[in-house]
């Protein structure tokens, strides 16, 4: 369809989206690598502690609104509005860095209240630094690394908000006509950019919450109930190092062992007794209880799990679970939870 008199017509995106698509296909390791970095990003959402004082208050508003200025960002590359995913870019960049300055005194739920209803204005850069370095952690590593340069050099994102000449604007490219064209040369540029803004706010984070790179196996204490603390699992610390520069994990991981709120955690949690398996068993049904009841019902749960298990290859399922399907089996049967809810209910036929 045709808007006139407008020139950058949704039609337009749309083909320079399927450019993209051959892009990507003919470029698996930039495709990969643009999906590591979001699943790093992702993970680092996991670090922001979540309890009982702070869940739902918006502490965690900052960070979830900067990852999806990036999921746009990526969108806008993909259609070829280039100009907005750098702007895009920028937003994600400040959230992401608001998401630890509200946050440095572990009173985030109390100290986002005013920005959060939009009564109180985005702090700008030099007051965000200010408070970012009354962190230990955060200060030795600038000191040592140089963060705030590295925020510095991203500064550049600045003149795609505020069009700073041609090659800051809508026409910027090389093969750049007066309307959206698929550009390969400001895709990799895009990537560098995200890739830089990935890294430095998940060392801010990794710094904020030091306990997320230490190596414990929190499963013998927590089962599959894993409070939300902070701590990772070891294959997201090595998933997140693996995007750093250099050194970048090995000097987080020294403060982390020299930082006594982390320690003292760490001290509590070993000192809790092992989980049974007959305990994580329990875990497990219940949990798959309620995904039964107050989701896709029975029938559909164990047609996943077949499937599920033929993923990897294998055929039949192990004694164990054959028991825990059973048992399950039995319980839907006794309280009509065979269907999903929605069928349940009537939602759907």
């Amino acid at each position: 369809m045709k808007f006139s008199p407008y020139i950058y017509e949704p039609n337009k995106s749309i083909d320079v989206y399927k450019e993209s698509e051959k892009f990507f296909e003919a470029n698996p390791k930039i495709k990969q690598r643009i999906e590591e970095l979001g699943w790093v990003y992702h993970t680092v959402g996991m670090i922001i502690p979540q309890n009982s004082e702070n869940l739902w208050s918006g502490h965690y508003l900052p960070f979830k609104d900067s990852w999806e200025e990036l999921h746009v960002s990526f969108t806008q590359v993909c259609f070829g509005l280039y100009k907005q995913a750098f702007v895009s870019l920028r937003s994600g960049l400040e959230l992401g860095m608001l998401s630890v300055y509200f946050n440095i005194n572990d009173d985030g739920h109390n100290a986002v209240k005013t920005w959060l209803d939009s009564k109180a204005d985005t702090p700008r850069t030099k007051n965000i630094w200010k408070i970012l370095r009354q962190n230990n952690n955060i200060k030795k590593f600038d000191e040592k690394h140089n963060l705030k340069q590295v925020h510095k050099d991203l500064g550049y994102l600045h003149n795609y908000v505020h069009t700073k000449g041609a090659k800051h604007s809508n026409r910027m490219g090389l093969l750049k006509n007066n309307f959206q064209t698929f550009e390969e040369k400001l895709i990799s540029k895009w990537l560098k950019s995200y890739a830089e803004i990935i890294s430095l706010v998940s060392t801010l984070h990794l710094l904020k919450y030091p306990i997320s790179v230490i190596r414990f196996d929190y499963s013998k204490k927590f089962g599959i109930d894993i409070p939300g603390f902070g701590g990772l699992e070891e294959y997201n610390i090595d998933k997140i190092a693996s995007i750093l520069p250099d050194k970048y994990l090995e000097d987080i991981e020294l403060l982390a062992n020299e930082d006594p709120s982390t320690q003292e955690t760490i001290k509590e949690i070993s000192s809790f007794p092992d989980m049974t398996d007959e305990q994580v068993e329990e875990q497990i049904i219940n949990l798959e209880k309620m995904l039964i009841e107050d989701g896709e019902g029975f029938t559909k749960w164990l047609e996943n799990q077949e499937r599920f298990l033929k993923s990897p290859g294998q055929s039949e399922f192990d004694e164990k679970m054959n028991k825990r399907i059973e048992l399950l089996r039995q319980w839907a049967t006794e309280n009509d939870f065979l269907e999903s809810k929605a069928k349940r209910l009537g939602w759907e036929r």
